[in-house]
């Protein structure tokens, strides 16, 4: 009876936990839940050896904190797939702006995380009047607790311990499931001090010889070709062709597949940067890093970058965004790789703001006639933002009858696609007028996806999609354009591939090569890897999952044309490739390795 509140402080821990699992539906196997204990034991069992009445107050406390980081956990994952990290906190000044579709992410019974402050304060209360004494024997308690939560946290990490390549993670989620929640939480936090303090910046003798494997080039080019590159806000693959009602959802992007080069199997590999990461992504042909930006985080170390390598062949260089310069960083991100000059939101029109900045149409017609202000050649990098969630759109903006769609946040999402697809037209129109159009190398893609994918929504239900492979096309599909200098006639190319292979697939048609680039050229015959951050990815005819709860090596291997599962083997041969260059990317990124690598 002396400790009902401490053996009820560790069950409600746990009980949690599990109510953590069901809400997220991620994995709570045998394990976690040995993990769990024993971090529960080995950070608690000390509060036996102080006064009963602190005791409670401590475990009570201790249980409020718990909870409010497994909510905060809760929200942060349904949208991203991921936990918080205390890489995030640099991200804290980009929340207020990008988080408009926050609410979507609650649901009422999240709050049951808070249940177990109710059945406490019960036990509390009941022992109120029973009063107890730390004794030798709480002391006992005290050291044997600790010493079952170590054994009980040790021996199922030296079981399941990783091989070697593991020991640099690729996935939070599987960290997650090998540490088990405060074990994540505390080595993250560990990390983040060791960031902060400059530890661990120094490149192994692994990380060199990956390094070593691409050898710099020197910048050769006669290139004379404009470069136009427009990124699309939330726009994904399935709106392309899409017919709602008679109408269709995108009439300019749809007729632009018969004067360009379109891929339908073109595939977003961003993370939690969401828009930042695309960008990133396809300027330097990395990863995003496993927590937040690295706009925020790494924006001052050295890349590969596509601006500079077009910088250095004489090009001027200028990004376009009609938004505050200093978010994501962008101001020092953008000179850092490169760009001579970034036109935002105090270089075009003040009025019609649709959403978070000036409308797509204002904003797309005002970059065009920047774009006469830069010297030839040059690279125009463009941003749109109208088709921002949470999709605020004017009413008489709304041109579609969406008749049968019962989501006010889906409608709102295919009215400001329709919109911005109507500006693009706007846009194709004027530099066809001006004379860019024939003569300049033209690249639409969409950024990431719309944050409506899930199974069970009514995207997904309308479009279909609820098998594991139709749920990853909906979700990581996006639209690729690419228009060479005087292409006669579009066409549909069937090759796969992701925002990694635009830069390079840029570079080779202009006739140059990048020295630490990690994607492909996709005009080429070979087939392209696309790696996700999670460590899945699709090659070829392939789609790859890994099972984080899993040894590494463990996953589901798919087809993509049937959706059947597929033996392991034929995807294991580019399991160890996808992680190597997650790695690669992650060693460039966080240890800033191209500012050590000494270039011939």
């Amino acid at each position: 009876m002396n400790h009902l509140d401490y053996w009820s402080y560790l069950s409600l821990s746990l009980a949690k936990l599990f109510l953590f699992s069901v809400l997220t539906a991620s994995a709570f196997n045998v394990h976690f839940l040995l993990v769990n204990i024993g971090m529960i034991l080995m950070m608690t069992s000390w509060a036996l050896l102080v006064k009963t009445k602190t005791r409670r107050w401590i475990l009570f406390a201790s249980l409020f904190l718990h909870s409010t980081l497994l909510i905060s956990d809760v929200w942060y994952y349904r949208y991203f797939g991921n936990l918080l990290s205390v890489a995030l906190l640099s991200d804290v000044g980009q929340m207020g702006d990008v988080g408009g579709g926050f609410l979507t992410l609650i649901q009422p019974t999240d709050f049951l995380l808070f249940a177990d402050l109710v059945l406490y304060t019960a036990v509390l209360v009941y022992m109120r009047k029973r009063p107890a004494q730390v004794t030798g024997k709480n002391r006992r308690i005290a050291a044997a607790g600790f010493v079952i939560g170590l054994t009980a946290f040790v021996v199922p990490l030296t079981v399941s311990q990783p091989n070697d390549d593991e020991q640099a993670p690729i996935s939070n989620m599987r960290e997650y499931y090998e540490y088990g929640f405060w074990g994540y939480h505390g080595l993250d936090l560990f990390r983040g001090i060791g960031d902060q303090l400059g530890f661990g910046g120094d490149l192994t003798g692994q990380e060199e010889t990956r390094l070593g494997t691409s050898t710099p080039t020197d910048v050769k080019t006669t290139a004379d070709t404009n470069v136009i590159m427009l990124q699309l806000e939330s726009f994904q693959t399935s709106v392309i062709g899409q017919t709602i009602n008679g109408q269709e959802l995108t009439p300019n992007l749809n007729a632009l597949r018969d004067e360009m080069l379109y891929f339908p199997n073109f595939y977003h590999q961003t993370h939690e940067g969401r828009t930042s990461d695309a960008e990133f992504t396809v300027n330097t042909s990395l990863y995003p890093v496993k927590s937040g930006s690295v706009y925020t985080q790494y924006g001052d170390h050295t890349f590969d970058a596509l601006p500079e390598r077009l910088r250095q062949a004489g090009y001027d260089t200028a990004a376009m965004h009609a938004f505050d310069k200093t978010f994501w960083n962008r101001d020092n991100v953008y000179d850092n790789i490169g760009f001579n000059h970034f036109f935002s939101k105090d270089d075009y029109p003040a009025q019609d703001v649709i959403g978070m900045a000036l409308n797509d149409k204002d904003f797309l017609t005002t970059s065009v006639e920047a774009m006469d202000t830069l010297a030839e050649p040059f690279y125009a990098f463009m941003v749109a933002l109208t088709s921002h969630t949470p999709y605020d759109i004017p009413e008489e903006e709304k041109r579609l009858d969406l008749t049968g769609y019962d989501d006010p946040l889906l409608q709102n999402y295919y009215h400001t696609v329709h919109y911005v697809d109507a500006a693009v037209g706007l846009m194709v129109d004027q530099l066809k007028a001006n004379g860019t159009w024939n003569n300049s190398l033209v690249v639409f893609y969409g950024d990431h996806d719309s944050g409506l994918t899930s199974a069970g929504d009514e995207m997904a239900e309308t479009e279909n999609a609820d098998s594991a492979v139709e749920l990853f096309q909906l979700d990581r599909s996006v639209p690729l354009y690419i228009k060479p200098a005087n292409l006669n006639e579009g066409r549909t190319i069937e090759a796969s591939g992701g925002q990694t292979d635009i830069a390079p697939t840029i570079l080779e048609l202009l006739g140059m090569e990048p020295a630490y680039m990690l994607g492909s050229p996709l005009l080429d015959d070979e087939p392209n890897l696309t790696v996700f951050r999670n460590g899945s990815f699709r090659y070829d005819t392939l789609y790859y999952v890994p099972n984080l709860t899993d040894p590494v090596g463990n996953g589901t291997c798919y087809a993509v044309e049937t959706g059947d599962e597929l033996p392991l083997s034929q995807c294991e041969p580019f399991i160890d490739e996808a992680a190597e260059q997650l790695r690669l990317s992650d060693t460039i990124i966080e240890k800033d390795a191209l500012s050590k690598t000494k270039r011939e």
